[in-house]
């Protein structure tokens, strides 16, 4: 896979993983503010019902109090009519009466003053005073007086000499106490319902949608409700996701722009370099890159000028000395074997003189031919190039036994062998034949096997000549560089090198210890055509 290709994907995936993050943490974050809502909401309930508690517990101990004054039961008496009147104007209660053991009311004062004309009146079927006289202390449920106001009584019995005389039994006005004004919320959006089996006793919340806690109180049949209105919390929540998704988008934004930073930077600063290298590769030195970006890419660029610069004069070089093999040389050997073939003609003593240099002469002239084939290998192979080996190693033994007849060639190959190599591997082949005429003797006796082994296809031509020495195998198969004491002979069988290795095959030289040579080219395999076809 590219460069390229992981880099985008792996851009994908950390955009992908973060996305993915930055939602989990809004769906977390959301959840959180319900719940801490709701949290809240429960909370404020239960102080509220606590502080109503300790309220009524307070202003019963106040109702306790007064209840131990011995006044209280002089019924009639001036001095139990201005207890009671001190009581309503020092208290928050609104009024208080007493009522003696039958359940008749002996004393009553409100805001409004002592009432005298519902003195004498029997209020024993009340369940306050009911409670009151069975010695009970007593918080009622809200009801509606006689008076017409909605109140809530706290009773207490009255004792004489450890015997329950009456009752004493302060009312609460609920819809004028102050009680519950302090539960009222500053926050618009929280309200509070104070309820007593259904009945509305006080309330802040309107029609909106909330959410809502209750708590019981201990003292009283009361239950406070706190609310928190789910407006406020879808406007938190859409706060939230506002919130969170400009901080996505600047992550994003930033992850962008880094990506295409290190895109630009780096795979495309690697792209140009690999087309660089391709150039080079395929003999086009023109052909020059811009790397910006650092230090390090400018070393880069340097480095590939130099090289670039280098491979141009050395392919120049190159070039000059096969003009000079293919032409300048060859002329002149022409020349030479010209004049010894007027030499032979006109003196017969000579005649074996000039026949060496006849000979000499056209064996230059054949490393000229091999001077033209390595020019060609200079470029770039074909690309899906197949050769049926077998049929080049057939076609190439007929051809050279036809011009060397003391050659004995002996083949061993399957019907077919495709490898992926071009048609200048005949010319390997050849070379190895070649090898075996000049250096197996009069009369030269090669074997050539045609092998498909795995992936790769082995040709190994064998012979009974005296075999290649295990240094100049050496420097043939590039194990060892070229020095003044490890050379080879010829060009040969670099040539057959060359040939190989332009299509990633190898040339081995395995050694027989014996006598004889044993010589192969292994080739990457191809499938025949109409496996290709296919």
């Amino acid at each position: 896979m590219k460069l390229a290709h992981r880099y985008t994907i792996l851009f994908l995936v950390v955009v992908l993983v973060s996305g993915g993050v930055l939602l989990t943490t809004f769906t977390a974050h959301r959840s959180d503010v319900t719940e801490n809502a709701e949290t809240d909401v429960t909370d404020r309930a239960e102080q509220m019902a606590t502080f109503l508690d300790n309220e009524l517990r307070e202003q019963r101990r106040v109702v306790e109090f007064a209840a131990t004054d011995e006044n209280a039961v002089d019924h009639g008496s001036e001095a139990q009519r201005a207890i009671l009147e001190s009581f309503v104007e020092t208290t928050s209660f609104n009024g208080v009466s007493v009522v003696d053991e039958t359940g008749t009311i002996r004393a009553l004062v409100t805001d409004d003053g002592p009432q005298t004309d519902l003195v004498g009146s029997d209020i024993s079927d009340r369940t306050y005073v009911r409670r009151a006289l069975a010695g009970e202390h007593y918080v009622s449920e809200p009801f509606t007086a006689d008076t017409g106001n909605r109140i809530a009584v706290m009773s207490v019995p009255l004792a004489v000499d450890g015997e329950t005389a009456g009752s004493i039994n302060a009312a609460y006005h609920l819809d004028s106490t102050k009680m519950f004004s302090v539960l009222a919320s500053k926050d618009v959006d929280a309200s509070v319902t104070v309820e007593s089996n259904d009945l509305m006793l006080y309330s802040t919340a309107g029609d909106k949608e909330t959410i809502t806690r209750q708590a019981a109180l201990d003292v009283a049949d009361w239950t406070v409700k706190a609310h928190y209105s789910k407006d406020a919390i879808d406007a938190s929540t859409r706060q939230l996701a506002v919130f969170q998704g400009v901080v996505g988008l600047v992550l994003l934004g930033t992850l962008a722009i880094f990506g295409g930073w290190v895109y630009r930077a780096q795979i495309l600063q690697i792209n140009q370099v690999l087309g660089q290298l391709n150039a080079l590769e395929q003999r086009q030195y023109d052909q020059r890159v811009d790397l910006g970006g650092g230090h390090e890419w400018e070393q880069i660029e340097q480095a590939l000028a130099e090289l670039r610069e280098a491979l141009t004069q050395r392919e120049q070089m190159l070039l000059v000395h096969n003009r000079i093999l293919r032409h300048n040389l060859r002329n002149k050997l022409n020349v030479i074997r010209s004049q010894t073939e007027l030499l032979d003609a006109g003196d017969e003593t000579v005649s074996t003189e000039t026949t060496k240099i006849r000979r000499a002469t056209d064996t230059l002239l054949q490393l000229a031919d091999r001077a033209r084939t390595t020019d060609q290998l200079l470029d770039p192979p074909e690309q899906d190039a197949r050769v049926d080996l077998s049929r080049v190693v057939h076609d190439r033994a007929t051809a050279i036994a036809e011009s060397y007849p003391a050659l004995s060639v002996t083949i061993s190959a399957p019907e077919s062998a495709y490898a992926a190599c071009g048609a200048e591997i005949g010319t390997a082949i050849d070379e190895l034949l070649q090898n075996v005429v000049d250096h197996a003797g009069p009369e030269p006796t090669a074997t050539v096997t045609v092998v498909e082994a795995g992936e790769y296809v082995v040709v190994r031509v064998e012979d009974d000549g005296d075999g290649i020495p295990e240094s100049e195998a050496e420097v043939i198969t590039g194990d060892h560089d070229i020095t003044q004491l490890h050379h080879t002979v010829g060009i040969g069988l670099r040539l057959v090198d060359w040939i190989a290795s332009r299509y990633d095959g190898t040339l081995n030289v395995p050694q027989t210890g014996g006598t004889g040579c044993a010589i192969e080219i292994e080739l990457p395999r191809a499938h025949p055509p109409d496996e290709t076809a296919a």
